[in-house]
Parts: structure tokens; sequence; C-alpha cells
């Protein structure tokens, strides 16, 4: 019997009394006693925040944060915290679900539709409601699901929001979402460094060795420090809050970053950084002889996003929904930690990717759908920051070394990493022959998981929307078998090509336009080797599909074959629907970016079939052909 299993069994019988109207005035005395026996519980976010730039999560290395500090002296210190996306609305998704986002196309950031989410699940503060909690937001929801209009008493409040419940002895739930870190506030003009000095000294920050120490980095990271330095100074407000209302002692107050963050190649990238949060979890007084651990104590157990909920739940003495997949860290029946976590990359903005990991012990697994692709492929919002402008101009004039360099490089299908030896994720293991039964190991625990839960990841986002949209959790069960398949397919990147050839060559005719897509996308990662696939590759250009088009140029121009304007063009006016049109612009970018394809002229009204993130893709695209 699995873990989840005995806590469900375990828990079956915990659901509160308590109805969502418990709050009358006449409240019978022996449900009034059982509502104030149950926690208040705060969750407090820092955005886009690693743990690696706090100095009590990097000995004392990073920003200095008091008040958290002080928090964790009465808490928790959780060492091994994952976001499971680097990224907000995938990662708040899967916290308000407690689900592998994944499994109903919940981790592509900025939606272009709402998912619904899985059957008969709602959003966790529901069930809070439902048992006569309060339920609060402040004040960001940003998620990627049809929102749960029964989740929040009140949804848009600010930091002292919880103190409006009708009834002061009720308890309630308290999520407040600090946006003084988030990534923008990185987003300076050059003459800040002139202009606006930074409390934090420069020339004292940690600066971690993939990036280059220039002036300007400094300056960023500086920066950067004193904005969660800020958010500190409104936890310890928030604190003091709850204090002097006399509910500090009956509090549980959860802080975590929403996701890791926000210097260069860490927020929307799915290493260690940009999905590694710190978490403290401090314990009220009347609690502490019911929390196993004793306050004050790191914990290196692995805890993930998805279990949030469930933990929030169980502390509140509420049954788990079955179709959550976290279990909780916390209270009663609560284990210690998982056996694993599990990240995931989709679609960053305007930026497609497909990864998938595993953290397991001390090593992370990852796999890397588009081996051909490299971490940097342009993002609008991600070089809005000068110091990752920088970053990349040195890079184009040879100015880093290997490690500042790696960014640049290839992703290369597999990654394997010792993060006790190897935090930064400098020596790729997975290369090296006395770790390939781990990476066996490991790549298999994880293909399992992914077929599982019959992520949607493998499917382009256009077939999604275009065949999922009434149930996608429904959509991807029926279709696990393809995604086997699809997994299958895509593995064969691993192998030899002689290996590989005939299989490929089935997925190229097959009458699956996805198998046909994955085929294409394999051959791409081959390049040259798959020379003798070339005939076949070449009937992709007259798919009815653009999206297999487009891959299949991929292929080719891997191959050494070269393509026109007047191509590009008639690809992009056979897009079906504007998520094709990004995907394809998407695979144009890396075309252009690889020195495989020539810039092209392009304006926004050529793009017939549009959505969001077509902007920012035709604004990057025309800047490369005014260039050239």
């Amino acid at each position: 019997m699995e873990i989840r299993d005995k806590v469900w069994m375990s828990m079956g019988m915990m659901v509160s009394a308590v109805s969502l109207h418990a709050v009358a005035d006449n409240v019978v005395v022996s449900e009034k006693r059982v509502r104030d026996e149950r926690p208040n519980i705060v969750w407090f976010l820092a955005e886009d925040l690693s743990s690696q730039y706090l100095a009590l999560f990097n000995d004392g290395k990073g920003a200095v944060t008091p008040n958290l500090e002080r928090l964790s002296r009465g808490g928790l210190i959780y060492t091994n915290a994952y976001s499971n996306a680097p990224v907000s609305s995938a990662a708040r998704t899967t916290l308000i679900t407690g689900c592998y986002a994944p499994r109903f196309a919940g981790s592509l950031h900025r939606k272009l539709q709402e998912m619904p989410m899985p059957e008969d699940l709602r959003m966790f503060p529901t069930y809070l409601r439902q048992s006569g909690y309060y339920t609060c937001n402040a004040s960001k929801t940003d998620y990627n699901v049809v929102f749960d209009q029964g989740a929040w008493d009140q949804k848009k409040g600010d930091l002292e929001s919880w103190r409006n419940r009708p009834d002061k002895n009720q308890p309630f739930f308290y999520q407040r979402n600090n946006t003084v870190s988030h990534e923008s506030c990185l987003h300076f003009g050059a003459k800040a460094l002139e202009d606006k000095k930074t409390k934090n000294d420069p020339k004292n920050v940690y600066i971690h060795s993939s990036l280059p120490d220039t002036e300007l980095m400094r300056y960023t990271y500086a920066t950067f420090y004193d904005r969660i330095q800020e958010a500190d100074n409104e936890l310890g407000c928030l604190v003091e809050m709850l204090r002097e209302d006399g509910v500090l002692d009956n509090t549980f107050i959860f802080f975590f970053g929403d996701n890791g963050g926000s210097l260069p190649g860490t927020k929307g990238y799915t290493g260690d950084i940009g999905i590694h949060v710190p978490l403290v979890v401090y314990v009220p007084e009347k609690w502490r002889e019911k929390i196993e651990h004793p306050v004050g104590t790191r914990q290196d157990g692995l805890v993930s996003f998805m279990d949030f909920a469930p933990t929030t739940l169980n502390l509140a003495g509420i049954e788990i929904p079955r179709q959550m997949d976290g279990i909780p860290f916390l209270g009663k029946n609560a284990v210690k930690g998982q056996e694993h976590v599990f990240g995931y990359g989709d679609r960053f903005d305007e930026l497609y990717a497909f990864n998938r990991v595993i953290r397991k012990g001390k090593y992370r697994y990852a796999r890397n759908y588009q081996p051909y692709h490299t971490r940097s492929l342009y993002a609008f919002y991600r070089y809005k920051q000068l110091a990752f402008q920088e970053w990349k101009r040195l890079y184009q004039e040879g100015k880093l070394n290997a490690e500042q360099s790696s960014f640049f490089k290839p992703f290369g299908a597999e990654e394997l990493y010792d993060l006790e030896k190897d935090p930064m994720e400098l020596r790729n293991l997975a290369v090296e022959p006395a770790f390939r039964k781990l990476v066996k190991e490991l790549r298999g625990e994880l293909n399992s998981y992914l077929v599982e839960k019959a992520d949607l990841g493998f499917f382009p986002e256009t077939i999604i929307l275009e065949e999922a949209m009434d149930n996608p959790n429904a959509y991807g069960n029926r279709n696990r078998k393809r995604i086997g398949t699809f997994r299958e397919i895509a593995d064969l990147q691993m192998t030899s090509f002689d290996d590989a050839e005939k299989r490929l060559k089935q997925a190229l005719e097959s009458d699956d336009v996805v198998e046909r897509w994955w085929g294409l996308t394999t051959c791409a990662a081959f390049g040259k080797e798959a020379e003798s696939l070339r005939k076949i590759v070449r009937k992709s250009l007259v798919d009815k599909r653009s999206f297999i088009r487009s891959r299949g140029m991929v292929a080719l121009c891997r191959m050494g074959e070269h393509f026109s304007e007047q191509d590009v063009h008639t690809v992009l006016n056979n897009a079906e629907t504007g998520a094709e049109s990004l995907l394809i612009l998407n695979d144009f970018t890396y075309l252009i970016e690889s020195g495989l394809l020539a810039p092209f002229k392009l304006e926004e009204n050529d793009v017939l079939k549009t959505c969001k993130g077509v902007d920012w893709r035709v604004k990057y695209l025309k800047t490369q052909y005014e260039f050239k």
C-alpha cells in the first residue's frame, strides 16, 4: 500500500463537523469548542525567491532576513522545498490544487485559456470555508485554471484582511503575496547605477559562479537583496499584527518563495535554483507538542508545492481529496518528506520548453525533450534585465568561462547532478559511465510517473486547446497509451541512431499527428546522423498541420538544408490557431539564434492566427531582421 493511501485511510474520519455557518451567534457550545481548537494558517509568499539567495539557507551567503530568522527559531526550516514549476502561474496552480499541474495542462505559463480542474476537485481554500474557516487572499491569484468562486471569502485583500472575519473567534486561512521581490524589480535602466544607491553594498554580495562578476551584476544582486529585505520587513509587520490580536500562539505561518528566481538564469528554468525555494513554517505555542519535530530545527526531507494544500487541510483537520497528488508533511499522520519530488517546465510566456525533473535523495535528474535547444533561447520578459543582456553579450564576445557559458549551450537530453557536492550544477554526471546505472534508474522512475499522471506536456498546446478543453485531465487519462508511445519515441534521443532508425521511420509515417511531431523532434535531436531519413522528413513540409512543417524544417536545417523567407511565411499562413502560430515562431526563433535560418521580414499582421505572446515573438524577430 502506498504512503498516500495509508494517509487517506488514517484521515478518513477527520472531516470537521463545523459547517460554513458555524459563526452564527447561536452556535452550540460543542461546535464552538471544536472550532476554537483549530489553528489559523497563514501563507506568506515572497515572489521569485530561491533559497540560494538567503543567508539563512546558504551558510550565511545571501540576503540577511532578521524577521524570517526570528520566525525560524520558533519554527521549522525546510532545506529541500520545491515549487515544482519555475514560474508563478504554474507554481500557483500547483499550490491551489495540490496537483501535478501537467496532468490537466495547468503548467503553461500565461494561459491562453483557463483550464478546467480535474473533475470533483475544488481549490483547497473551498474545503476550509466549508469547514468554517474564513479565507482571504492578499491579493494575487494568477492561476491557470478556471477560478473556483467558493475559494475565498475575500479574494483581493490587504495585509490585514484576515481581521475582516465577522467572528473574531473564527479560524482563518490567510494568503499574502508580497510582490516587492518580483523579477520586475530588476528591470531598471542603466542610469539606476548612478542615480539609485542600494542599501546592500554591491561589493559584499555573493555572486554565484554561473554568472559573470561585473559591476552591473553586483548592482543587480544588491538591488535584489534590498527587495528581499523589504519583504522580510513586511513579514515582521504581519507577525506583530498577529501578536497584537492575540492569535499568534494559535497561528501556523508558512514563509516561502512562490518559485525560484529572480536573477538571470533562474526564474523560468528548471535548474535547481529555479525551483528550490526557501520554506520556514512557524509552529505556534499551542501546537508544538502535537508536531513531531522540535522548533528551531532544519528538516532535510523533500517537500513540494503539491504537498502544501494537503498539509494545510491536514492541520485544519479536514479530509484530503483523493484527486490531490501531494501528501501532508505536518500534522496528524504526516510524513517527514517525499521519496522524490518532480519539477516541470512547459511554456513560459512566448517561450516553449518541455523539461521534466526528478529529485531523489541528493541527486537531481533532468530530462530535456528538445535537447538541441539552449536555455538561453530568447524570452522577452527574461531579457528585460540589463544583467541578463550583459550576460549574453559577454558570451557572444567570448569573455565568459566554461561555467558561465553553459547557459548558452544546448541542453542535452539528460542531466544528473549531486546537489550536495555540486549545488550550482556544474558537473553533469549523466555523461559519465560510472553513473549510467543511476541515470537509468531515475529515468525509469520519471518515465513511469509521467505516464501514470498522463502528462499533457507530450501534446503540442494547440492540440490540447483543440481537443481537450472539456476535461483536460480526462483527456490525458484516455490518451495515456499514446503518451507512453510519445515518451518512448522521445527516449530514442538517448540511443544510437542505428538503434533508433527503424522506430523513427515508423513514427514519421504514423497517422497520429503528434507521433509524427515526436518523430521529427527526435530526428532534429540526431541532426546529421538522421540523414538516411531525410527523404521521409521532407514529406513533413507539405503536412496538413503547420506545427509539423516547422518541426520538419528544424530537423532538415540540422541536417544542412536551407529555407527561404517565402518558406517561412507559407508555413505561418497555414497555421490553424494562435497557439500553433506561437509554436511555429518558437521553432523559427531557435533556427535563427542557431544560425540555421536567415532572419526574415515579419510584421504582426503577417501572422494570420494569433494569440497572447505572438506580439513578443514578432517584436524580437523583427529586431533580428533589422540588425542582420
